[in-house]
């Protein structure tokens, strides 16, 4: 069997009007590596899954695996789970809100290999709400880890073996900082490019005051993580 270069986790909820867009920008990006496509729908109540497999169905060259599940399980959840079932030398996240143009899938794919965390920041799109909320999460990581990340929860590429062994418990928005913090401890290499997105209505990772908790909670983790780090370091 040929061996996956890079296996691409693509989370969905409520994504009709953007899944189809989404698959297409990956084909057109992702031309000279092998990769496979990891569908995961978070039970979506309109035509995700039902578009998701019309496309799969009639692009037959493609690695294309749905994954459905029954209740809603959140985006970090999902993300490490399906890192188990993956296969690539690599691990990208590209979220079903179609948010990432081909053309920026392509500058992020064509580092693999530069470092082994590649890391995306934007110029933003998004209301200035979502805007200071980012800004704000970004400033609290950066100040408990004494680092100067500029974005974590971008179209970042990861080495699959790093996420399989980090797994970690967080279910929510703060997931990949927590990763991600986690690696940088370890002296992992990174890269950080800068990419345009679009603004979009989607669901996939849309955020509201019920993350507001699940935020907090990613941060005291890391708070603690690092607690220990520096304990340890100075033992």
């Amino acid at each position: 069997m040929e061996k996956i270069t890079l296996s691409i986790y693509v989370p969905c909820y409520n994504e009709e009007e953007n899944i189809t867009n989404t698959l297409i920008n990956i084909k057109k990006a992702i031309q000279d590596i092998t990769y496979e496509i990891l569908i995961v729908d978070d039970d979506s109540k309109d035509k995700t899954v039902e578009l998701a497999k019309k496309f799969k169905n009639e692009n037959l060259d493609i690695n294309i695996k749905i994954f459905e599940n029954n209740i809603n399980k959140g985006i970090g959840y999902n993300f490490y789970s399906t890192a188990q079932k993956a296969i690539g030398k690599y691990y990208m996240l590209i979220n079903g809100d179609a948010c990432d143009p081909h053309n920026e899938i392509q500058k992020i794919v064509k580092n693999i290999g530069k470092a082994e965390v590649i890391l995306t920041y934007m110029i933003d799109p998004r209301g200035i709400f979502r805007k200071s909320l980012s800004r704000m999460f970004v400033f609290v990581i950066n100040l408990i880890t004494f680092k100067n990340i500029r974005y974590y929860n971008g179209t970042n590429i990861h080495l699959l073996e790093n996420v399989k062994l980090y797994s970690g418990s967080g279910s929510g928005f703060g997931y990949q900082a927590e990763l991600i913090t986690n690696l940088l401890r370890k002296k992992k290499t990174y890269l950080e490019i800068e990419i345009n997105q679009y603004k979009t209505n989607g669901t996939s990772e849309s955020i509201s005051l019920k993350s507001i908790p699940n935020v907090l909670m990613s941060i005291f983790r890391i708070f603690l993580n690092q607690i220990i780090f520096l304990f340890k370091k100075l033992r």
